[in-house]
This record gives C-alpha cells, structure tokens and sequence, in this order.
C-alpha cells in the first residue's frame, strides 16, 4: 500500500501506536514526523491506519485533535468482553483491521481502529501482539504474566522497604550501635547476606545496586563494612582494610583444590644436590614463606664458596595453569597486621615450594666463589635440590654471630658476616646508598594489637641482604650474557649528593630519601645507582613476588635449553601488572599500619608521655614523630620549637580511621 507524502498515519514504533505525518516515501519505507518533529524511518507494513492528506501546514493541531478522538474511543473499549469473545470464535493472531471489524463492524473507522490497537497493547494481560497482528492470550498464560505481575510488584515493594531500611542504618551513628546492634527485620536477612558475599567474595548482586543508589558519601564496599559493624555481622575474622579495597584473603575453591593435589617433591635426576654442609635460613619468626636459604664452605686454595638458595616455585607451578592464574591476580604477597594474603595458597606457598626445615625441596641456586676481600673470582646458577639444616630467626642469628667458638654454623655465620661486609664495601665504593629506618611491626589478634620494635640494621639483616643483592646481580649478568629477556630494577643516580644513613634520624633519612630517584622496572638492562651496581634484577622472593619466579622460569627454561616462556611483550604485562599492584599494596600496607598503630595509641593511657622528634616546622604547622613508634601528628605549640629537636609530648587528639594524631607538650 501506498501513504503519500503529507498523510497523517498510525504507526507501530517502539511497541506502541504512534500518529505520524509522512515526509518522505521511499517505496517499502517511508519517513514519519510525530509531534516532536522528530523523523522515523518505518516498514510500510507497520502502519495500521492512514487519515489521509493533512489539512493544513501545521499538523501538530490535526495531531492533536485525533489523538483526543483515539482516547475518547479508547476509554469506552472492554477488552475483557473482547477478549472473552475472541477466546470462542478466533482464539488466533489476526491483524487490527479485521479485530477492528469484529469489535465495531464492518466500515469501522481509523480513529476506531487506533483505539482499539492502542487499548489491546495497554491490556497486555489478556492480549499480545506479535508485530502482524493481535490474539488473546489463553487463561494458563494470563495466570502465569499474573503470577510474574505479583512477584514484581512484591520484589519492587522489598527493594523500596529495604531502601528505606538502608537508609535508616546510614542515618545511625557507630557509636549508637556498639551496645546494641541496628534491628535486622528478618526480610532484610537476604540483603544483608548479599553485602556480606559482595565484601568477602566479590559477587555482585541487587545489592551491589542498592548500596550505589543509597544516597551516602560513602562507596558501596565503605557502606556494606558499615552496615555489617552496625548490625554487628562483621565476620570474625575479616580484615576491614582488605574487605574496603576490594581484596579477597581466599583463594577460588578450584586454586586450592589445585594446590591440595600436587604431590610432595620427589628427587628429581638433572638437578645439582646440595649437601654435606650447613644449609640455613634466617627469617623473621612469624615468617612462614621461606624463599630463601645460605651456605657456606672453606676451598683448598683458601677463598670461599657461597650458596645462595632459593625457593623453585616453578617446579610446581606451569605458566598458564590454575596456580599460575592465582599468582597473576595476586602477583604480591600483602602483609597486614591482621593477616597475610599470601601469593600461593598454603599448601604451596608455604609448605611444597617452602624451604622448610628437614624437607628435600628444589632450589635455584647462585654458587659464587669469593676471595678474602669479597672480589668475585667464579659463579654459576643452577636448579638443584636440597634441605635447609637449620632455621635461624634473625635473633638468633645476631647471638650467634657475637659468640666465638661454637660449631660449624657459627663459622659459617662469621665468614658471611665478613664477605658481606666487604662486598657492601665493594658498592659504596661504586655509590651504593644504605639508608635504614626501622619498622614497628604490629600484629593484631582478636582486637588485641601488640608492637614489636623491628630494627633492619643488625648483623644478621646486613648479612642476608648482602647476598640477596649478590644473587639478584648475578642473575642479571647471566640474563645479558646469555641475551634471556628479563625485567630489570634500574635506578637513575640523584641529582645531588647523597650519603648512607645506618642509624636511623628521621630528619637526615627524610632529606637522603628527598634526594634519590625511584627505582623502575625495564626490559632493558640500565644501572641501580643506589646499589652500586651495573645491573640488577629481583629473583630472591619467587614465593612473594610474581616477577621473581617468571625470571627464575625464563632463566630456569635457558638452563634446560628449551624455548623461553615469555616474550619481551609478555615481559611488559607483567611488569605493569606488577607495577600496579605494589603501589597498591604499598598504599594499603601504610594505611593500615598507620590505622592500628593511632588504634593503640588511642587505648593507651590518656596522660601517657611520649619522646617525640620534630621532623617538620612550616610556620604555625609543626609535626613531631613518635620515637617508641615511628608514627607522625601535628604537635599543637604556641613557640615552634627547632627542627630535630626532642621533647616530650601528650596526646591531644587520636581519631585512627581519619589518620589523625594531634600532641601538645607534656
């Protein structure tokens, strides 16, 4: 059929009727203006009543006009008795012109027919159209869209019963709710459940929507950690700081599943065997990663060989496979002190792969061959096999190293102390830079919050740091000898001079760290200025640091001679994977070690002193850093006292979740 230009039609758009002049006609397709002026490009066949050649110029008048008749007629249709009708005679799809017919006869017009194809649209409980033509729907269909109707209706009445409840809680101070919770009415119980599931497991739900919409300054996770210590459903062992970035302690149940089914190590033939001499790690005591392990031992002609061993996690673990895929997503060990999110799950990370005491487990091992002075005379890498004799905390370590006499061990403890010492030298002479800040390590367990002073700069530290740094060189100088793409940790030098900082000031370690460029990973091997060295590159924690075990596997695949796993380009997503996540981790670290330890100091006695150093003084504002804790606040002073000097100080103030510590003189 044809519809001239100028022709006022009623057209099926967008699942409903729509009046329309033509504008333009194209053969099968013509273009419509509605009321809006906006033009729609429609099928010939979608239009179902034409009222011929507009009378004026203007058709918004005339639009109007037939649009008031459409309603009238509309108003007066019973589609219940239509519908009634046609379930007898013509339960089928026909089209509206002859639906038109049945319900106001032959001869009906235009305005008839827009109506009823407006009000059979409306009543789409009894009627459907399938884009030809309109039928009734049968009783079992109307029972079931009834059905639906209520449930709608019913979900849409909770979501908006649970919207007023979430707003109620978010208008609920914490304070009000430590006594008491916030009342859970048990239909909330489902919603609640969702956050819970949306903090602890990521799934995303209605919830995840409700939360987004609820109105609050607060991100959605912020808002559901909130609800849960409202209501008091915070999981015991939950760690807010984990849940409030989105950072998820567990492993997926197929990872674990994974990691549970891989057999213990077995001897393998081709790999090196280490023994015969005292193999030991030194850790901190809470430590259960152990990455790495030292040897010593006395050649004929006097100088001395040192093992460096490290943890093979590679051998274990196949780049693409489940535990690899873990390793990507979680490409850094996270130490919290509330908890630790390891890389591997523990079945590996902290038992297979782990340089555990007794246990035969596979190593990637820098032999190095050092004269008296710590000059490099030979060195090799090799993938070898062995099992660590003692497992020394750094404690013990440090007394060990101040007895004379006593056995084997010891010896081997007093060479490396001096080996190490004078590579370290070595650096300094070609710049390297030490600048050492002790840490106080926190650890909470059940609300209890305990500080342990964690001093690096002890014998023990400086000798495992040593020949970490060795070991990681040495790797570096492999990779370029032998053209193996790896990352590389570069360092420009600073601009201006800079000098060590063994015993830690807060306001000399402040202007040397000013000073020094940030360290860079690279493809392309450049200089670690504030090492010392040519080269440098990280393969000592393949159990913490996911970039550590793809360069043991690169270097691991160039010893065996088969092709190497990872291309330059694989290299770069690594390294940004990499990059991204240790500023986050780091972030989230200092977050939270800066939020237990303003926690402790707020339970702490109120009229406590605290020896305190003045590490910043710009006009009225004046900081002071707590000597027992290392942790910085505003010092409230009417005369500003000297940059460095010390005094004693009292808490004013402490708010732990602002990261606010305010003092004032004692």
């Amino acid at each position: 059929m044809n519809y001239p230009v100028n022709h006022i039609v009623d057209y099926v758009g967008n699942g409903e009727l729509c009046l329309g002049l033509v504008v333009k006609d194209q053969g099968e397709r013509i273009q419509v203006q509605g009321p809006t002026k906006q033009v729609t490009r429609i099928a010939v066949k979608q239009v179902v009543a034409d009222y011929g050649r507009c009378p004026t110029n203007n058709p918004l008048p005339t639009l109007t006009s037939l649009q008031n008749e459409i309603t009238a007629i509309q108003e007066e249709i019973d589609t219940s008795f239509f519908w009634e009708s046609l379930m007898e005679t013509a339960p089928e799809s026909r089209p509206l012109e002859i639906q038109g017919d049945d319900y106001f006869g032959q001869g009906h017009t235009p305005q008839q027919r827009s109506a009823l194809g407006r009000a059979l649209m409306a009543d789409s409980l009894r009627f459907r159209f399938d884009g030809a033509g309109f039928a009734p729907n049968p009783p079992e269909e109307i029972q079931r869209l009834e059905s639906l109707r209520r449930q709608r209706a019913e979900k849409a009445a909770l979501r908006e019963r649970t919207r007023q409840w979430l707003a109620q809680a978010i208008g609920t101070g914490e304070e009000a709710c430590r006594t008491a919770p916030f009342p859970v009415p048990q239909e909330m119980e489902p919603f609640l459940q969702q956050c819970t599931d949306y903090l602890l497991r990521g799934l995303n739900s209605p919830a995840v929507n409700l939360l987004s919409t609820a109105g609050s300054k607060l991100a959605p996770r912020e808002l559901a950690l909130s609800l849960l210590r409202k209501t008091q459903r915070m999981p015991k062992d939950a760690d807010e700081f984990l849940l409030a970035n989105g950072i998820h302690a567990g492993f997926s149940p197929e990872a674990v599943t994974a990691a549970e089914s891989l057999p213990a190590y077995a001897p393998q033939e081709g790999r090196e065997t280490i023994q015969g001499v005292d193999i030991f790690s030194i850790d901190d005591q809470w430590t259960r990663e152990i990455d790495d392990a030292l040897s010593w031992q006395r050649l004929p002609d006097g100088s001395s060989l040192v093992g460096i061993h490290l943890a093979n996690p590679s051998s274990f673990v196949k780049k693409g496979d489940l535990l690899d895929q873990a390793a990507v997503d979680r490409p850094l060990s996270l130490y919290l002190p509330t908890t630790t999110v390891t890389m591997f799950p523990e079945r590996l990370g902290c038992d297979l792969a782990s340089l555990n005491q007794g246990e035969t487990r596979p190593a990637f091992s820098v032999m190095v061959t050092l004269d008296d002075g710590g000059e490099i005379l030979d060195w090799r890498i090799a993938q070898t096999q062995l099992a660590i004799t003692r497992r020394l905390t750094y404690i013990q370590a440090d007394e060990l190293l101040r007895q004379e006499g006593g056995d084997s061990l010891s010896v081997a403890l007093r060479e490396l102390r001096r080996l190490a010492e004078c590579r370290h030298r070595i650096r300094e002479e070609c710049g390297a830079v030490q600048l050492n800040r002790p840490e106080v390590k926190l650890h909470v367990q059940d609300g209890e919050i305990t500080a342990e002073w964690d001093d690096q700069n002890t014998p023990s530290h400086d000798l495992v740091s040593e020949f970490m740094v060795l070991a990681n060189h040495l790797a570096a100088r492999y990779a370029l000898r032998n053209q193996v793409p790896i990352i590389y940790r570069c360092q420009e030098l600073p601009a201006d001079d800079v000098h060590s900082v063994r015993v830690y000031d807060p306001i000399d370690f402040d202007q040397q760290v000013r000073k020094m460029k940030r360290t860079r990973l690279s493809t392309y091997p450049e200089a670690h200025g504030g090492l010392g060295l040519d080269l440098y590159t990280q393969i000592s924690s393949p159990l913490r640091r996911y970039a550590d075990m793809v360069i043991q596997r690169q270097l691991c695949a160039h010893l065996d001679g088969k092709p190497l796993p990872y291309s330059q380009t694989e290299l770069f997503g690594v390294l940004d994977n990499v990059d991204r996540t240790a500023s986050a981790n780091r972030a989230l670290e200092r977050e939270a070690r800066a939020f237990w330890t303003l926690e402790l100091l707020r339970r702490q006695e109120a009229d406590r002193r605290y020896p305190a150093t003045v590490v910043r003084v710009e006009g009225r504002l004046v900081l002071v850093e707590l000597n027992e804790y290392l942790v910085r606040g505003i010092l409230l002073v009417r005369d500003a006292p000297s940059l460095g000097e010390t005094l004693l100080v009292r808490i004013q103030e402490v708010k732990p979740k602002l990261n606010r510590l305010v003092t004032e003189p004692a």
